[in-house]
């Protein structure tokens, strides 16, 4: 069912006519953003979501007396180019009297990087592109931004046409004008504002990418494209790992600061010369306390080891009070070069390393500002549930701490608070109610929590549960292995196009997939650890050329990996999906700290939920998702895990999934033979 645009309420809209679900979303998210409060929208692809969240978001912004910027967050920069596009077709149609919607579209600073050193290491990169800038030797960053500013808010641009325009500005700058400082600079102006998550909800990068915006949180209204990554994208934030090899070499990394700033001391008057042998004064000291640190904390490491040793996990949750107690103890055991451990975190942040351009393994972080980090993450949060620190040996032999944040909340809640209002849509975004929870959505404003339906997925996207296969650990062994290769097969004779098949593990991938080798006479692409996104990207684009050579191709990836969640594919170009298992997390310190911080916060019933089976069922249904990213997409779903039709695990599915149950290869076999005769033909896309 479709609605004329003109029957909705809002000027925003993108197309003649909208479907009925659209409408719906239009209208709660107006209703909500209105009231200053926040829609979880649950919406299947397909539904137009992007349209609907732009249409709420720039009807309630242009509607108020101070009008906020709308800050469209998304993790995936393929999402940035179908926003661009949205706001261009709102543009086509909006009324004569009616101001554009003026847009600005930002990355990272190398994606946008005109100068010669963007294509060196991305460590590499942020290292120089602070010195040249803090140099004043970087000329497009120089170059006056002020006459080009006009030009990126007269029309929507891809990062990529700003780029280019910034390239080969029209007045002529010989050395073009930094495109990252032109987004930023005009962000401020603009209607609505794309860029990742971490301009908002990651500390270091707000407080720095904001004000050079020249907005506050309050200045805006938010809309988190993907928003089931969220909570994991603001974890992964807090997370900091420390071996004894980062002390190591955090001493060489104050040696190098101390050397060089003992040479500064010449050219400089006496005045000058009293401050920095000061530093050098302090550095020294600092400088021994690290080496106390490297020689004393295996000491502690060693106390603590029998723990480890009797560990299920293969690692241990530990103490930060602890932890902080012995290495204060550390740092002041020598009287006379006592170091406060407050002082030495300041110290550590403090410490600059030349960069060697030839060195492959450059971190993007020095060892002193890893420690630091950690160590300014447990002092400020050793009272508190939230966090965690877990020790475990790094190949069964060097020692480990890792700072875990368990409660993502804590973060995001004072956050939503502060801004005018937000909507946050996913697919998956599944219940919208545990994501309310989890991100601690203010509950003194106003909430629609909703899950949508899109009526086309029941038949354009069929789910098929195998119930004599599973990848529990007590139950694998050959016949099951035997059983998921059948299954596959049988996909693989019916399926006409390209299929893509993902288990929960490399292991298993290599297990099951590869090491089989009978793939019909299909291509098979394959993902490795490691592999960059423009390795997927150009893997997508092989797919397409052999579609046009009538060759099919066997897509072999892992649940949660780039295949599975970070790659789009557009033209219908996957015909089936196959889901090999249930993608639980494995045992560990973290797991068992966050079930038991879940526990206290929801009770056992939610806590399993939140911490174990919704996040691996949420993980099976972006894989499946891939192939249908439009209304007209067709293809097969089939999951091999007969878990999934247990209760504990089937209320993690989304409402209005076509789920139908195959007892053996051969009905899966059939299944799929019914399926692509009734639907032979991917999608046709004229656009």
């Amino acid at each position: 069912m479709e609605a004329s645009a003109a029957a909705t309420a809002g000027r925003f809209v993108a197309h003649e006519a909208l479907r009925d679900t659209q409408d719906e979303m239009i209208r709660d998210g107006m209703d909500v953003l209105g009231a200053g409060g926040f829609l979880l929208a649950a919406a299947p692809t397909g539904i137009g979501k992007t349209a609907a969240a732009l249409a709420a978001a720039l009807e309630t912004a242009r509607s108020a007396a101070e009008p906020p910027v709308v800050m469209f967050l998304t993790g995936r920069q393929s999402q940035h180019r179908i926003v661009i596009e949205t706001v261009r077709k709102i543009n086509e149609r909006l009324e004569p009297d009616v101001p554009k919607v003026r847009l600005v579209d930002l990355v990272g600073q190398q994606g946008m990087c005109i100068n010669e050193i963007r294509g060196e290491h991305p460590a590499l990169f942020s290292r120089l592109c602070v010195e040249k800038r803090g140099s004043r030797t970087c000329r497009p960053w120089l170059a006056d931004s002020e006459l080009i500013k006009p030009r990126v808010l007269k029309n929507p641009l891809h990062v990529d046409e700003l780029v280019a325009m910034c390239k080969h500005p029209e007045d002529g700058a010989p050395h073009g004008i930094c495109p990252w400082k032109v987004a930023r600079e005009t962000a401020s102006s603009a209607d609505v504002v794309v860029c990742d998550y971490n301009h908002v909800f990651v500390e270091a990068v707000r407080e720095s990418s904001l004000p050079a915006m020249g907005l506050a949180l309050e200045d805006m209204l938010l809309v988190v494209d993907e928003a089931h990554n969220l909570p994991d994208r603001i974890r992964r934030g807090f997370e900091r790992r420390i071996r004894m090899k980062d002390i190591r070499d955090a001493i060489t990394e104050i040696e190098e600061h101390m050397e060089r700033t003992q040479s500064e001391m010449a050219a400089l008057d006496e005045e000058d010369v009293d401050a920095k042998a000061a530093e050098v004064t302090q550095l020294r000291r600092s400088e021994a306390a690290m080496r106390r640190l490297l020689k004393d904390l295996p000491k502690w490491f060693a106390e603590i080891d029998g723990g480890l040793a009797s560990s299920r996990t293969g690692d241990q949750r530990v103490s930060m009070i602890t932890f902080l107690d012995r290495v204060s103890s550390i740092l002041s055991e020598d009287i006379e070069r006592a170091v406060e451990l407050g002082a030495l975190v300041k110290l550590l942040q403090s410490i600059r390393v030349e960069i060697d351009e030839d060195d492959d393994d450059i971190e993007e972080e020095t060892a002193c500002m890893r420690l630091a980090i950690l160590l300014n993450t447990c002092t400020q949060n050793h009272d508190s549930p939230a966090f965690a620190l877990v020790h475990d040996k790094m190949g069964g032999e060097e020692h480990r701490l890792t700072t875990h944040l368990l409660d993502p909340g804590v973060v995001s809640g004072d956050l939503l608070d502060q801004c005018r209002g937000a909507i946050l849509m996913s697919g998956t975004l599944f219940p919208p109610q545990m994501y309310h929870d989890l991100l601690n959505v203010p509950s003194s404003r106003v909430s629609i929590v909703k899950e949508y339906t899109s009526h086309f997925l029941a038949e354009k996207r069929p789910v098929l549960i195998a119930k004599d296969v599973t990848s529990r650990y007590a139950d694998r062994g050959e016949e099951n292995t035997a059983r998921i290769r059948e299954h596959i097969h049988a996909v693989l004779r019916k399926t006409p196009g390209h299929v893509a098949v993902f288990a929960p593990s490399y292991a298993l991938l290599e297990q099951i997939v590869i090491e089989d080798e009978q793939w019909t006479g299909r291509k098979l692409l394959r993902e490795r650890p490691g592999d960059s996104k423009e390795k997927m990207d150009r893997m997508v684009d092989r797919m397409h050329r052999l579609r046009r050579s009538n060759t099919p191709a066997l897509l072999a990836g892992v649940l949660g990996g780039k295949l599975a969640e970070g790659v789009d594919y557009p033209e219908n170009i996957l015909d089936a999906v196959i889901c090999i298992g249930l993608p639980l997390p494995p045992p560990s310190a973290r797991q068992d700290a966050l079930r038991d911080y879940y526990e206290d916060m929801y009770g056992s019933a939610r806590a399993w939920r939140y911490s174990g089976s919704q996040p691996a069922v949420n993980r099976l249904m972006q894989a499946v998702g891939r192939p249908i990213r439009k209304a007209a997409d067709r293809a097969l779903v089939v999951m091999l895990e007969k878990r999934l039709l247990q209760r504990g695990f089937k209320i993690c599915m989304p409402e209005g999934v076509h789920v139908l149950e195959t007892l053996d290869s051969a009905r899966t076999e059939r299944h799929v033979e019914r399926f692509f005769r009734e639907h032979p033909d991917p999608a046709k896309f004229t656009e």
